[in-house]
Order: structure tokens, then sequence, then C-alpha cells
């Protein structure tokens, strides 16, 4: 399960804060539970309906003791089926509600009650552990229970809630600013039936985001980008298309066979490009991989098979075992005999050919660590990480909503590849189409205040977390990469940026410096 790689949570959750907000809705509850509650509260109204025939006239004061007496006896027998079933009480505030509990401060943050839609399961049966059980969205492998909450599903992305439980209580997981906890699926697929093929989480998805509500539960959402799923293409014949127009440059096959990435850095000489990309080669007459593809449109309604094989964590105060002295005293020893040395100041002024040895005795350096300490080559291993392993699997449909959601065509995309195809608004993110995948250009979006929407969602610079945003209307720019990141990124984000910005805002900056520039209005 281990994949070999090549190199405080909030103390105070105010869990009864949030027990309280949750239980002042509406949520169904267990069938057993409500005709205990139904049955408690008619003897109640019995007892209250005989003492009114036989005191009418006289002070309420014991009449009034037992009738709270026999409230107070309704609520004992619902607590004691709560507690009886503690996995059902600690699911109470949580199964149908994690949006609501959690959302508000996720990196995709908004309210999402009028949108997701729980997952209703009729069989509530309990599951042995390692045992799939009758319960379709509920499932324990090792001591941990797995329940999937909340569906939401749109054009651009599905999102899952769901609440993690566990025997033990779980391990703490690394927090990020907003307090939010990510766990990672580790080799988590979607399957969706209008795709027929399984889909790495990896390939559109963040991690999991959520919190601890306790020791033992943990509640969060899953935002997979559709877009990830869609994009289909057929690799094989373009890489196959490539290749011939590589050789038509005068490179043989022989030597693409033998060494690929030299044989395009040729490629690249001949052609004049610095960097070899898709999206370079295609520009210097080489084929287009937009050819290849063809975009999958999300259907109304479909299926999806949720196969979860392992449930990890980075740990706290987790790290790697430090450099055994012995094996650093050898990288530095053949550091010195090549006249080099290891500090930072020393390796700024190698030649190129010195930072070539230094790189090849700091591998072997990492090669002797390594087989020291093998499972330090791993991921997840038992240094940074916890996991647990399952498999839980889960099959669901999916009714898609657009509600919401806003889709503004702009197809301004000129010979260069500079300008916007689309910009979408869904009531949680803002996605940037600008039709190019040119690394020496850079995309910002300002929102109607003129402040940068950042917060990319998915490791994406071009879908943007909306949150409590205006964005009636956007300023969408496109930037030389260079000159953003090492120039105009710096002003908007000094220290100073609220005094200077009454001389120029960073909208003007960008206005004079911006290779491109859109404003996009939404209508509200």
């Amino acid at each position: 399960m281990k994949k070999q790689i090549n190199f405080p949570i909030e103390e105070n959750t105010r869990l009864d804060r949030e027990i309280r907000k949750v239980m002042e809705k509406e949520f169904p509850v267990p069938k057993q539970v409500a005709d205990a509650q139904k049955s408690a509260f008619a003897r109640i109204r019995d007892m209250e309906d005989s003492r009114k025939a036989k005191g009418k006239g006289k002070r309420l004061g014991k009449a009034v003791i037992k009738t709270f007496a026999g409230l107070a006896a309704a609520v004992a027998v619902f607590l004691g089926i709560c507690v009886g079933n503690p996995a059902f009480a600690a699911r109470i505030p949580l199964v149908g509600h994690v949006f609501e509990t959690v959302g508000g401060t996720m990196g995709f943050s908004g309210d999402y009650r009028e949108y997701a839609k729980p997952l209703e399961d009729t069989d509530t049966a309990e599951t042995d552990d390692n045992d799939g059980g009758a319960s379709l969205y509920r499932q324990t492998k090792n001591g941990v229970s797995i329940t999937l909450s909340e569906i939401y599903c749109n054009d651009e992305a599905l999102y899952i809630s769901m609440v993690i439980e566990s025997k033990e209580p779980l391990p703490q997981t690394l927090a990020m600013e907003n307090g939010q906890s990510l766990l990672d699926l580790y080799e988590s697929t979607l399957t969706f039936d209008y795709i027929g093929r399984e889909c790495q989480l990896g390939a559109g998805c963040s991690g999991l985001e959520g919190r601890y509500v306790d020791d033992c539960t943990y509640a969060g959402v899953l935002r997979f980008d559709l877009n990830a799923a869609s994009d289909e293409a057929d690799y094989e014949e373009y890489r196959k298309k490539q290749d011939e127009f590589i050789q038509s440059l005068g490179i043989t096959a022989q030597e693409l066979e033998e060494n690929v990435v030299e044989a395009y850095d040729k490629a690249g000489e001949i052609l004049g490009i610095d960097q070899i990309t898709d999206e370079a080669l295609a520009q210097a007459g080489g084929v287009d991989l937009k050819d290849f593809q063809k975009d999958i449109e999300v259907p109304e309604t479909f299926g999806v098979k949720f196969t979860i094989p392992m449930v990890a964590g980075s740990k706290v105060d987790g790290k790697l075992p430090e450099m055994p002295e012995d094996i650093r005293a050898g990288y530095e020893q053949a550091m010195a005999e090549q006249g080099l040395g290891t500090t930072d100041e020393a390796y700024a002024g190698f030649t190129e050919e010195q930072k070539e040895i230094e790189h090849q005795l700091f591998n072997e350096m990492w090669n002797q660590y390594t087989k020291r300490f093998p499972e330090a080559n791993e991921h997840p291993n038992q240094y940074e990480n916890w996991w647990v392993e399952g498999p839980w699997e889960f099959s669901f449909q999916v009714n898609k909503n657009n509600e919401g959601t806003v889709v503004k065509e702009i197809n301004d995309v000129d010979e260069n590849g500079l300008g916007l195809v689309s910009v979408t608004k869904t009531p949680f993110e803002i996605i940037i189409d600008d039709g190019n995948e040119n690394a020496d250009y850079f995309t910002v979006a300002l929102d109607a205040k003129g402040d940068i929407l950042g917060n990319g969602i998915g490791g994406s610079t071009n879908t943007l977390a909306i949150q409590d945003r205006d964005v009636s209307k956007i300023d969408v720019y496109i930037c030389d990469y260079g000159e953003y990141m090492d120039e105009l990124k710096g002003y908007y984000w000094s220290d100073d940026y609220e005094t200077r910005k009454k001389e120029k805002t960073f909208g003007q900056l960008l206005d004079e410096r911006a290779l491109y520039h859109r404003e996009i209005v939404f209508e509200n």
C-alpha cells in the first residue's frame, strides 16, 4: 500500500456550541428513537390531562414538578438510546450536517445548506469490524468507520462530505492556517459511470478538508474537479505524432529511444525554444494536444463508485530521522577531497561542473541514508504519518445542481494563446479558462473591491474560492510570469500596501503592466 518516493490542531473545537447550533434545526432520527420519543411524550400528555381534570382551581406546584419530572424522563429515554449507542450519538449533530458544521471555514467555504443533498440510508444497522455490512453509506474497517454524509455537484466539481469515527482516539493531524486539518484518502479512486474508468483523487483533489469534532471523530469535505475526470485524450497517438515532428527536425528515432529528454532538448535548441512544453511545441509547428482531446459533458444524473484503500494523516510532530553523523561526515570528507565547501556561501560560488559534483555526492549520501532507514523512502511512513487501512467502498447516485452557476463565454484569445475563453462563477468558486498552458503567463483576478482572489483550489491558480468576497464583478489580468512573481505581486503583499494604494491601487498597477485585461460583470 505504501508508495515509494524519491525523496496544532485547535485545542478547543467548541463542540457544545456546534451541537446546540445543529440540534436547533430539524434532522431525521432513527425509528426506535422516534417511537421512544412519542411514547414518552404521550405519557407526559396523559399526566398533564389527568392533572387538569383533578386539579381545577388548585395551585400547580407539585403537578408542575411532576410534569417536568415526566419531561426529564422522556429526555432520559432519548439520551439513554444515545448513550447506549455512542456511534449514533456522535453522528446526530454531524451526519447530514457536515457542510453546515465545517463548510464556513474551508478553503472553498460557503453556505452549502441549500445545495448539498444528504445521502439518506434507510438501513442504519451497525456493521461489524472488517465487514461491509448492510449500511449503504457507513462502513467500518479496522476499528474506523466512514459515513458518507452529503453530496453536492455542479458542472465543475463534485463535493462529498463524510464523518470518520474511530474506537480509539484519532491521531492529530497538522492544521492549516484556517484551523482545518487535511486527511489523505490515500490512493482513493472515483469511478464515474458516464466515463467508465477510475480517476485518482490526486488528479483533481486537494485532500479531505475538515476538522476534529472530538478525539475520535473527524468531519470533512472532499472536492473533486470534474474537469480532471472529463479530460479525455488519445495521448498515445499524440505522442506518436509529436515524435514524428521531432524526427522531421533531423533527430533520429534511435536518439528518441535512447534518451527522450535529450532528444526533445535538442529539438528545443533547433526551434529556439527555451522551455519545452506541449504548448510551445504546438506554436513552433508541432501537433496540438487539443486536436487529440475531447470534452465529456457531465450528465444531469450519474453513478459513482468511491473506493478508499487507506486514511492517512501527517503527524503534528512528525519528522524523518536526522542524517547520521557518520554518513554526513563521509559526504563532507568527499566534498573536501574535491576542494569544495559545504556552506550555502560556498555553494553560491560553485561552477556548473562543481554543482554537478556536489549533486552526485549528495545523492550518494542520500542513498546511504535510505539504506539505513528504508521506511523514509515510502509514503506514508512511520516517521511522518499515521494511517489506517481499509478498504471502504461506496456507491451512490449524483444529481447535478447548477443553481447559482453563471458562465460567461469570452472567446477572446490571440494567436499567442493570450486571452480568455470563459469565466464561470458557482456559488463557491470562480473558474477562469484562459485557454493556454504557456508557462510564461500568469493569470490573476481581483474582486469588486480590488483585492486578489486567492486560495487556488486543488493546486490550481485558475480555480478560486469566493468565500465572503464581493464578486459582482471581477477583473482578470494576464501578466508576464517572471514580472508578476518578481515585481508585481510584491506590491500588493507589501506591509505598507494600505498606504501605497492611496496613490496607486494594485489594479491600477496591473492596468499599466499586464499583457491582457478583461472586466467580467456578474448579475446579482
